[in-house]
């Protein structure tokens, strides 16, 4: 009855998560205005009194940086919302951002919650003893950078010459970018789950094990008994937890873990071409929390990724989070979007950002598989940022919040400490083990990496002369020589698998892009050479505005295989065949018929084909499972003298086509 009272004051769109838990939007109007001198929390902008007459009316999530009002402000401003709400009685209600940037403080009814920094991770703040029936919540976003933000400018040093030193590559899309939330829970709820789902593949059963973390934002200790129960396809399994009972004391947080064993016949892999997924409902005393996850195991072994104990070998991009109108806001349409087309194009083994992307993004891949590499932070920090106490504490919360949000989904296979610093000097070094460390303190079910721009440096003779040696594989930013240097690295590291997390070549370095194209199938002639590469990520998917030198004059860096619009460039469709885990090759032709053989690529991509189909002049022919290396010849009907030949992935993405004349 609570949470339906909420919905009916708020007068916004309600999600009822239980008896005792609801979540209410706080998006669509709010109050907006620039501060570029910096008065507004002087004249006291955040009190009820003050008067947004003449503000602005924008929509939350709203990038302040794209709309023509504010076309790239820099700098402070400000967003006020009204709303009411009603008495919350026992429950606690918290104020939820899914991502600002770049920092943040917070008022409600004119009483500071408290400051946040990080442009693309949540924060919370418990308001229940500050709700009123109508309320005031106003928030001072700023968008600059300097020494000490993540991302932002660099001290001085041999990587930060010149202006460059000043700028980072893409833009600083500031403003309320994610969704704003007005949660209830109860005094004492769950604060956060994680779940490591392991199979085993000799047994074919798998091990849950679920850790919920109970907090008491209460006066008094509580005692919660803690359950859960695993649906798979809304059916309800058969492993059992046994119930435990935890005293939290007030502003305490203890941590309870949960194990059962999954019988082998109700265990479904989760994988790219079969995204299976389970749910989880775990209740503590009055509160329940639903999550998804999917069983799979990923290893390195040797120079081998095993994906459930078979080697994978994947296409992959790197996605700017850019897009015309919306900047850094990624709506549901615009991602959807973008992510069929990397899907489609055999992009599905990624280091996907710079930065933490939106939990919708995760929810997509989770659903229609696709394995990432989530990153956060050090984008090219120097040696003194890098040895910086405050700057080690900053990357840490980044990393933490996007870990602590992201380590249930499926697709998140690796965690990367960063991109192109100095990983050969000492200060990389103790980077790269020291926040390896971290990560793995955190969540341990997944593989550890950072992408180095350093390995086709000849200078680097042993492993410890680099911080790569710290990691469970390889990532590495090549442009150029792929061959030798990926030979070096190998060289180098030659029980590690390697994969390289960067390369590509802009429209504007080429006359044409015939030569863009020509590059990447010498660069895939090159990848094909190596047993010991598991990926290979296009640097980019889609152009991005930046500041960066050397952008052009139109604002872009036109590295994309589709235009900022979307559409697709000459290299996008030979990127899909040069991505295709199957060639399609004609046999011969006779009499209205025609003959083909799909064969299973044993080098690069490389991974078993299971449920893939092919279709012809709109009919299909469910392929066999093939295994790199396997081949099935087909008979078709070639109507009308000819057929538009695709090879359909499971989920219907089709990934390869071809005309046969």
């Amino acid at each position: 009855m609570k949470g339906t009272l909420f919905c009916l004051l708020l007068a916004l769109p309600c999600l009822v998560l239980g008896q005792h838990r609801t979540d209410n939007s706080l998006n669509s109007e709010w109050k907006f205005a620039t501060d570029p001198v910096k008065v507004g929390e002087k004249e006291h902008w955040q009190d009820t009194a003050f008067s947004t007459r003449y503000f602005d009316k924008v929509k939350v999530p709203h990038c302040f940086s794209t709309d023509p009002r504010y076309f790239f402000y820099t700098g402070t401003a400000w967003y006020v919302k009204q709303f009411a709400a009603a008495n919350p009685g026992d429950n606690h209600v918290f104020l939820k951002f899914d991502a600002v940037f770049y920092k943040s403080k917070v008022w409600l009814n004119g009483v500071l919650l408290g400051t946040h920094e990080g442009g693309y991770t949540p924060f919370e703040f418990d308001v229940t003893t500050l709700l009123k029936s109508n309320n005031t919540l106003a928030l001072q976003v700023d968008n600059t950078w300097d020494t000490t933000t993540i991302p932002g400018a660099k001290t001085a040093g041999p990587n930060s010459s010149s202006n460059q030193g000043l700028l980072y590559p893409w833009i600083n899309y500031g403003g309320i970018t994610r969704p704003v939330h007005l949660i209830t829970r109860p005094a004492t709820y769950i604060s956060n789950t994680k779940i490591i789902a392991t199979p085993d593949l000799v047994k074919g059963d798998a091990s849950i094990r679920i850790k919920a973390f109970i907090r008491n934002n209460g006066a008094v200790a509580a005692t919660s008994a803690v359950n859960a129960t695993i649906y798979r396809n809304g059916t309800k399994t058969n492993i059992r937890f046994k119930p435990q009972s935890v005293k939290v004391e007030p502003g305490s947080i203890v941590p309870v873990e949960l194990t059962g064993t999954l019988p082998a016949s109700e265990v479904t892999l989760w994988s790219p071409d079969a995204p299976a997924l389970y749910s989880a409902n775990i209740t503590s005393g009055k509160d329940t929390i639903a999550t998804t996850f999917g069983i799979r195991k990923i290893e390195v072994s040797g120079t081998r990724l095993l994906l459930n104990g078979e080697p994978l070998k994947m296409g992959g991009c790197n996605r700017p989070l850019d897009y015309p109108g919306y900047g850094s806001m990624d709506p549901q349409e615009a991602l959807e979007k973008d992510l069929v087309m990397i899907k489609s194009g055999g992009m599905e083994l990624s280091r996907i950002s710079h930065y933490p992307v939106s939990e919708a993004l995760l929810d997509w891949a989770d659903k229609n598989g696709m394995l990432l590499i989530l990153e956060a932070g050090n984008w090219q920090m120097t040696t003194k940022q890098m040895d910086d106490t405050l700057m080690r504490s900053k990357f840490r919360s980044q990393m933490r919040e996007m870990m602590e949000r992201d380590w249930n989904h499926p697709s998140v296979f690796a965690y990367s400490v960063g991109n192109e610093f100095l990983s050969n000097t000492e200060s990389g070094k103790s980077w790269v083990r020291d926040m390896g460390s971290y990560v793995k303190s955190l969540d341990d079910s997944r593989l550890v990496t950072f992408a180095s721009m350093l390995l086709g440096n000849e200078n680097l003779r042993k492993p410890e002369d680099e911080a790569s040696h710290y990691v469970d594989f390889v990532s590495a930013n090549i442009y150029w020589n792929h061959l030798k240097v990926l030979q070096h690295i190998h060289t180098l590291y030659p029980n590690k698998p390697v994969y390289v997390s960067e390369f590509g070549i802009r429209t504007d370095d080429v006359a044409s892009e015939k030569d863009r194209i020509n590059y990447l199938k010498k660069a895939m002639q090159d990848f094909r050479q190596c047993d010991y590469l598991i990926g290979a990520s296009i640097w980019t998917f889609n152009d991005y505005f930046s500041r960066f030198p050397g952008t052009n004059p139109n604002g872009y860096r036109p590295w994309g295989l589709i235009a900022p619009d979307r559409t697709p460039r000459g290299m996008y469709t030979v990127w899909q065949e040069e991505f295709a885990p199957a060639t399609i090759e004609l046999l011969n032709k006779k009499d209205g018929r025609a003959s083909i053989r799909v064969t299973a690529r044993k080098d690069f991509p490389a991974y078993t084909m299971k449920d893939y189909r092919i279709k012809y002049n709109g009919h299909y022919i469910p392929l066999q499972t093939l295994h790199p290396g396997d081949s099935q010849v087909l008979d078709i009907d070639l109507a009308g003298g000819a057929a538009d030949v695709a090879l359909v992935k499971p989920g219907g993405f089709v990934i390869l086509e071809k005309t046969l004349n």
